[in-house]
């Protein structure tokens, strides 16, 4: 089977270096550009099933891709972003003077450390893991998942069969693409291209 993990387009929160997590913000004019890059690279391929995050700037970036074939998007609140709580939709330089207990202890035990109103890089770990073995299970042929950075780098860790601590190993930027060729529990990434 094939993975293709799209990460949703540019955002307002992108360019600012705001965090944010489940607090939408719109899409930017080049967030447009990069989801019509994506679907003219996507035209031509077999795409069985498609799954995306409920969360507007990932639905738009999907809704967008599929328009015009009778693809139907799968909602699916597995493929969100992780919670940043308290940090979500401020700039680091707020986080840090607003909330620096948590910042500190969220920068020394990323994995485990549950931001306040949040989650941990783990609880989105096991959010996702489970349901890209639900992915494995019954789907066995090409699937497209529209999602965010955080879940993007996740997956692909998961199925090259590396460390949590390793997700932050890869670059993911907004209308990024990997393409995931997986067989029995082996896993070859094929291709990693920023629109």
């Amino acid at each position: 089977m094939k993975f293709i993990i799209v990460r949703h387009g540019e955002t307002k929160a992108n360019v600012n270096g705001i965090y944010s997590g489940w607090t939408d913000f719109p899409l930017t004019e080049r967030g447009f550009k990069q989801i019509k890059r994506i679907k003219k690279y996507l035209k031509d391929k077999r795409i069985d099933k498609v799954y995306s995050s409920p969360l507007k700037r990932a639905l738009i970036t999907s809704k967008e891709i599929t328009k015009g074939n009778k693809l139907k998007v799968n909602e699916t609140e597995k493929l969100k972003e992780i919670n940043f709580g308290i940090f979500d939709g401020k700039m680091l330089d707020e986080i840090v003077k607003v909330h620096s207990t948590e910042w500190k202890e969220w920068t020394n035990n990323y994995i485990n450390y549950r931001i306040p109103s949040g989650e941990s890089l783990q609880d989105l770990h096991n959010r996702v893991v489970n349901f890209i073995n639900e992915i494995i299970t019954k789907e066995k042929e090409t699937v497209l998942l529209i999602t965010h950075g955080g879940v993007m780098r996740v997956i692909i860790a998961y199925l090259l069969g590396l460390d949590i601590k390793d997700t932050w190993h890869f670059k993911t930027s907004p209308g990024c693409l990997v393409e995931i060729e997986y067989e029995d529990g082996y896993s070859v990434l094929t291709q990693l291209i920023n629109f």
